[in-house]
């Protein structure tokens, strides 16, 4: 039975809210080819790379393999003698030695929100700015998790140009449930893509599968946004990348339990508990995080698990500039038939034009109504192909209201054609392609291809 890519949405936001490619399963195995082969300049730009970079130094796309983290040798408690070494009182304040080959937090020339002086006193305050910035746009996202010995590593890729944006959420092959799905929304077009089932969705205007990119890009921001809440950060120092000046963090802890949104913070599930944490982060001074590197060491609580025991995973992302408009309408959007829609005569007669892509079927279902309603179905007896139009409009009133479709030749709409209201358009599948495009209709009629 087909699948329908808005279950998905859904199926992905349980995923993504803490299960497996966060924290659940077992295999290390980098995401399975998609089922349909990308372009070169799809691979390029949106397949993502499942081996983390944790270094401490800004990841490329060149990919190393993670490593875990090496156990402390405990430090022999000193025994103390009978005459206490007196600790010498320092004349003034020194200021904070750098780690490593880092500058002095004092070398920014402001601190982003949630730092003073040289403490974050408020990780809440800074990962709320971290998610303004990103959200706002012009950033490319790219993130890999990867779990030692359970299932759920994987990578998102977040890109957004404030024009449009895409997704791309990929678990390794092997995983239980393992997902492997694209997104993006424009100014007009949408579209799902679901490599694990080869099923495509297409939108033009305010469609089903509008909403369900939206929805799965808003779940896609949870997951970076938890791995930088949880630490408990320190100041470090500061660092020059690019030009550009960065406070960096350190953390080898997590932030107490109850100053974290969701049990586990959202790095772990309810049943674990997280027993070692290596962290590095760089942040820019508006509170954007540029490059976040975080290994746990994770240990079931539950006395015996299928999946194995204590495991260790490693997380990196790193965050690149986009400038407005440079984000490519992926390719995977042009296989379904391509739709407009626009209403005429006072908003009593639905017109959706094909634009492009493959014919549509003669005898094909064609749902009409709005992203959560449908007045019903109507199908054509003819092929439809790009250049052709559909002219669709309804009578009655109220749940009685039924469809009405001619190809090609505009109706002399009846007395009983009632107007059309709010979102309406219609939905097609064609085999694994869906293809829809509707209007939102307001005050005004919205004619623009009658």
């Amino acid at each position: 039975m087909r699948r329908e890519l808005l279950t998905m949405a859904v199926v992905a936001l349980v995923v993504l809210s803490g299960c497996s490619i966060i924290g659940g399963g077992g295999s290390t195995a980098t995401p399975g080819d998609p089922t349909r082969e990308p372009t070169t300049t799809e691979t390029a730009a949106e397949t993502p790379t499942a081996t983390p970079t944790p270094a401490a130094t800004p990841w490329s796309t060149a990919t190393a393999t993670a490593t875990a983290p090496t156990t402390a040798t405990p430090t022999p408690t000193a025994t103390p003698t009978s005459t206490p070494t007196p600790t010498a009182t320092p004349t003034s304040t020194p200021e904070p030695t750098p780690a490593g080959d880092l500058d002095p937090v004092s070398a920014m020339s402001s601190l982003p929100p949630g730092v003073e002086g040289e403490q974050v006193t408020n990780v809440t305050a800074l990962a709320a700015a971290n998610q303004r910035a990103l959200t706002a746009g012009g950033f490319d996202l790219r993130m890999d998790i990867d779990n030692s010995t359970r299932e759920g590593s994987g990578a998102i890729r977040i890109a957004n140009d404030t024009e449009s944006s895409r997704v791309r959420l990929a678990e390794a092959a092997g995983a239980v449930g393992a997902t492997d799905i694209s997104t993006y929304y424009g100014p007009e077009e949408s579209g799902l893509y679901n490599r694990s089932s080869g099923e495509i969705i297409y939108g033009h205007g305010p469609t089903n599968a509008r909403f369900a990119a939206q929805l799965i890009t808003g779940v896609a921001y949870v997951v970076p946004q938890a791995y930088v809440s949880a630490p408990d950060w320190t100041a470090a120092g500061s660092t020059t990348v690019d030009g550009e000046r960065r406070l960096v963090l350190t953390a080898d802890s997590l932030r107490d339990e109850s100053e974290r949104a969701q049990p586990g913070g959202g790095v772990a599930g309810a049943d674990e508990e997280v027993t070692a944490v290596d962290a590095r982060a760089e942040v820019t001074a508006d509170g954007l995080v540029r490059a976040l590197n975080v290994t746990l060491t994770i240990e079931p609580l539950t006395i015996e698990r299928a999946d194995g025991a204590t495991y260790t995973q490693a997380v990196s992302y790193t965050v690149a500039d986009l400038v407005a408009g440079s984000l490519d309408r992926p390719d995977w959007l042009s296989e379904p038939p391509q739709v407009t829609a626009s209403t005429a005569a006072d908003n009593r007669l639905l017109v959706v034009e094909h634009t492009g892509g493959p014919t549509i079927e003669p005898g094909t279902n064609l749902s009409v109504g709005g992203q959560f309603s449908s007045l019903g179905n109507v199908s054509a007896d003819r092929p439809v192909s790009a250049g052709d139009t559909l002219y669709v409009y309804a009578t009655g009133e109220g749940l009685d209201r039924t469809p009405r479709l001619s190809v090609n030749e505009r109706p002399e709409l009846p007395e009983n054609a009632t107007a059309f209201s709010g979102q309406v358009g219609i939905t097609g599948w064609q085999g694994d392609l869906q293809f829809g495009a509707a209007v939102e209709i307001g005050g005004e009629s919205t004619a623009g291809a009658a």
